[in-house]
């Protein structure tokens, strides 16, 4: 059984991350910061399932709620802690011309900086004769960027590298993975014919399973000699390369 800490775990991925990790008699431990009732429900949901699930509400952003987190997740698991999926996540439009302090101190402070702090913890208390894991949901546009959205990309290309340099640095009693996700939920901003026309715009041409992701996470959990990688899961998303340049015969 491992101890799975969650952030953003209450709503879309993460809360499909909590319940299929949970499924596989693991404890989970779910973060979350505005959706108190979602986040109560899905604990409920799980114990009715006797899976053992705690809850967590902590803004990101700052610092104190970081430690207090901490804090009641070793009063409650004590150093049982050995995976921290980090899923929580801010995702606003900008651009490099109208960006922002506040726009992209957020962004970074939720999407980049957290995660950090949170894996430094996991570093701290980690028992050394166990597979200890962190594993970042990062984006398929860190693999092919694009200036939309400038400030989230600029964070989670900031994870991706972050990913990698941890990676080496907390070998070997510590593994660092990423998982880059494609159209599989739609935006806020989205309608569902743009969603839809996005998903199927895909080399696969079709939109990815969100239990994809788990399945993904399961893979990396169970295999032990996998470290800095990013698995994408998103029908080849990535990978999309008929650009204006590109003449069809």
């Amino acid at each position: 059984m491992r101890t799975i800490l969650i952030t953003g775990g209450a709503k879309r991925i993460g809360k499909s991350i909590a319940e299929e990790l949970g499924h596989e008699s693991n404890r989970i431990l779910i973060h979350y910061n505005n959706s108190d009732v979602d986040a109560k429900k899905l604990q409920n949901d799980l114990k009715n399932k006797k899976i053992e699930a705690f809850i967590y509400k902590a803004d990101l952003s700052k610092e104190n709620d970081i430690i207090n987190m901490l804090d009641k997740i070793t009063k409650d698991v004590g150093q049982d802690l050995d995976t921290i999926i980090n899923c929580a996540s801010v995702f606003e439009d900008d651009s490099a011309k109208n960006i922002t302090i506040d726009n992209f101190s957020k962004h970074m402070d939720i999407n980049l900086l957290a995660p950090i702090l949170l894996s430094k913890h996991l570093c701290k208390i980690h028992q050394k004769d166990r597979d200890n894991n962190i594993i970042n949901i990062i984006d398929q546009r860190v693999m092919r960027l694009n200036p939309s959205y400038f400030s989230y990309s600029v964070s989670k290309f900031g994870l991706w590298g972050v990913t990698q340099m941890m990676a080496q640095e907390y070998s070997p009693t510590i593994r660092v993975n990423a998982i880059a996700p494609g159209p599989i939920l739609a935006n806020h901003d989205q309608t569902t014919e743009m969603f839809d026309a996005e998903a199927n715009n895909t080399p696969l041409k079709k939109q990815p399973s969100i239990k994809d992701i788990s399945n993904a996470i399961k893979f990396l959990l169970s295999t032990e000699s996998v470290t800095g990688q990013i698995i994408a899961i998103d029908s080849g998303q990535h990978l999309s390369w008929k650009t204006p340049d590109f003449i069809e015969n």
